[in-house]
């Protein structure tokens, strides 16, 4: 809730500018409403009150949720939502075998101590945490280490310490006293490195105390919105403690309409509010409400105004601020929202995603943060231009920041092409994703990626510069789920075992085939039953695949596939399809000084060797055959093991010389058929599975 200043008979209401809810405080309360929301059939657990408000955890048990302080409560599969100051480790994995859906709302500044705690004892760093001992988020942060942290709660406690050691590293509880820290601070660096501390105190609670003090030392009475039980909301109250001697802590408007009598006695004329994170804006509105209605000279001549009054007066419109206004109705270009003025506020309609439902969003009064650009004057009213993607983009921004440091995918939509990469975009938060970030093999075609949406890793998260950058990889992503698949591979792997897979590279030896995270290869000579001079004669990079293992060394990581099938050789099956004695019908594709090979089907060769062909002697086949010429012939031998036919020309129709050619009578048959089975015979089936 924003500040705001209301006037009331006889004194000054202002409330600061940091009220309510923190981010992490707000998103974990939405989730756990939205969670109540969507599994209304199951049983769902907060480990440990969701907020230190009794309000708003009252009103999630009397919707149905339950209450647990230790993960051992907690039913098996059911579902589990951790609050924002985090847990440690091991309760995590109590849950984790318990089978339990973890819906986790740890709040993304109390996740990054986390990590630098984990770190540091991993490295084997002291730890020293200044907190307040017992508070959850510090429980949580201490269970990150195997050794036990220190947790300093003061600065006399640090004075207090027996030995500092020189490599310890130091953290803060996000929530702990940022004047307390920074004493601390100054007397620890006398001991050891800068860079070892850790200013991990959260920006809005450093805000917040800083608002807070500002305004207690400019007021009379302080009151101060929260639970006793809230970290935060004590540290505030402390503040305005030293400040305002009239300071009070309450929880409900009923604490504060007791003091109003007292104040009107010490004739108070400026009182101070504030709220911890944990304090929904509701229970600040209504105690507000309470002293201003209680707070007035009832006299009716008085020019004082009511809590409706004070209320539309806090949100003044102004540029920079970020408002909350209603959809109100939407043309060609624009979408007009009611940001509580005299005129409504417009917002360029390409601000809002494609499928947006305007008509829905206007009917339901739907309400929306906006952003205020400009105001500006004019002859036709006041314009007012908005903009949601400016609010959109410090939220989204604040998601990619904590995907980063937890190392959480995110799913973004390509919406540009750039050199060398593509641009995704995450709510307005633009992220450069490298051509060999996209996938496992370099991309050449970016321009398919256009309009995509894909899940990646973020990579890199720089804000220190002037303009934000974001780097992202879906490779990381792509190279993780194949590590677990290769395991599941490997495990149950087995010779003579069938994959479908995709061919991922081609070398002059074979083709590497990914079978689901692991890689095989078909050797050349595997690929085809003729005779290929490269893979790619048969397969392409990105070509699926069928194969099976022929062996395989898990010891090396090495496998080696098979891919032709038995039933695609050309002398599959060849003694029943064309047996000894048949008579068969082919076209002369080469010819030797030996014979003459005819092609009786498409890769499949017969030799006539020079003395089947003719019913005289020939020096060589060219005397009566040509290339291309068709011949009948009859099988006199098939042999698929040696993988050779032989046929005889002559024993169907002789093909002799035209007469006066040279050539010589023909052999009696029974002593040319040995020539047959001898050199020229084993000539051919060498040139044959030459070819």
């Amino acid at each position: 809730m924003r500040g705001g200043k209301k006037v009331v008979k006889g004194w000054t209401i202002q409330s600061a500018k940091s009220s309510g809810f923190c981010f992490g405080v707000e998103n974990a309360v939405k989730t756990a409403y939205s969670i109540l929301e969507e599994n209304a059939d199951s049983k769902i657990y907060m480990l440990g009150e969701i907020t230190h408000n009794e309000n708003v955890v009252g009103d999630l048990l009397s919707k149905g949720m339950l209450l647990v302080h230790e993960p051992e409560e907690v039913d098996d599969g059911c579902i589990v939502l951790i609050r924002a100051h985090g847990v440690p480790p091991r309760v995590e994995e109590v849950l984790a075998r318990k089978n339990c859906r973890i819906v986790d709302c740890t709040c993304p500044f109390v996740n990054k101590i986390h990590k630098i705690v984990r770190k540091a004892d991993e490295e084997g760093h002291p730890v020293y945490i200044t907190g307040t001992k017992g508070h959850p988020e510090v429980v949580g942060i201490c269970g990150e280490c195997r050794d036990s942290a220190t947790v300093v709660s003061s600065y006399e406690e640090c004075l207090a310490l027996s030995n500092i050691e020189n490599d310890s590293v130091w953290v803060s509880q996000t929530t702990f006293s940022s004047k307390e820290f920074q004493k601390i601070c100054e007397f620890v660096q006398k001991k050891i490195a800068k860079e070892q501390i850790f200013g991990t105190i959260c920006s809005t609670t450093e805000n917040r105390q800083r608002e807070t003090a500002d305004l207690a030392s400019n007021s009379d009475v302080m009151v101060v919105i929260g639970s006793k039980t809230s970290s935060n909301t004590m540290k505030l109250f402390d503040i305005c403690s030293d400040r305002c001697a009239l300071t009070y802590l309450v929880g409900t408007p009923e604490d504060v309409r007791d003091l109003i009598p007292m104040w009107r006695e010490k004739e108070i004329k400026r009182i101070g509010v504030t709220a911890g994170a944990s304090t929904p804006v509701s229970i600040i509105r209504e105690v507000i409400q309470t002293m201003s209605e209680n707070g007035v000279n009832t006299n009716p001549e008085s020019n004082d105004i009511n809590f409706g009054d004070y209320i539309e007066s806090i949100p003044q419109l102004r540029k920079n601020a970020t408002v909350k206004g209603v959809l109100t109705s939407y043309d060609g270009d624009f979408v007009y929202v009611d940001v509580h003025d005299k005129s409504e506020g417009r917002i360029p309609k390409d601000e809002f995603e494609p499928d947006f439902d305007f008509d829905k969003a206007i009917n339901e009064k739907q309400e929306i943060e906006v952003y205020v650009r400009s105001i500006r004057n004019t002859d036709m009213g006041k314009e007012i231009v908005l903009s949601k993607s400016h609010v959109d983009f410090s939220k989204n921004k604040a998601e990619i920041e904590a995907a980063y440091e937890n190392k959480t995918p995110v799913t973004v939509k390509i919406t540009n092409v750039v050199k060398d990469g593509v641009i995704g975009n995450y709510g307005g938060v633009d992220i450069y994703i490298h051509r060999t970030q996209l996938e496992l093999n370099t991309v050449n075609d970016l321009e398919a990626y256009k309009g995509k949406s894909i899940e990646v890793l973020i990579t890199q998260f720089d804000a220190e510069k002037r303009r934000l950058r974001v780097s992202g990889s879906r490779r990381t992503l792509l190279n993780n789920e194949r590590k677990a698949k290769a395991e599941e591979v490997w495990n149950s792997i087995e010779e003579g075992k069938e994959y479908d897979g995709v061919v991922r590279s081609l070398t002059d030896f074979g083709a590497f085939v990914d079978i689901g995270g692991v890689d095989g290869l078909i050797h050349v000579s595997e690929l085809s039953w003729n005779r290929i001079r490269h893979p790619s004669e048969v397969v392409s990079v990105g070509d699926p695949v069928h194969v099976y293992v022929k062996e395989f060394d898990p010891e090396k990581k090495r496998i080696s596939l098979g891919y032709k099938k038995p039933e695609d050789d050309p002398f599959y099956n060849i003694e029943e399809r064309i047996p000894v004695g048949a008579i068969v019908r082919g076209k002369v594709v080469r010819m030797f000084q030996f014979g003459a090979f005819v092609e009786l089907e498409p890769n499949l060769d017969a030799l006539c060797h020079v003395s089947q062909i003719s019913d005289v002697r020939l020096n060589k086949p060219q005397d009566v055959l040509k290339e291309g010429m068709e011949v009948e012939a009859k099988v006199l031998d098939v042999n698929a093991a040696s993988r050779r036919i032989s046929i005889s020309i002559k024993d169907v129709a002789p093909i002799n010389p035209v007469a006066g050619e040279e050539a010589e009578e023909a052999a009696p048959a029974e002593e040319a058929a040995p020539a047959i089975e001898e050199a020229p015979v084993a000539e051919a089936a060498s040139e044959n599975a030459a070819e």
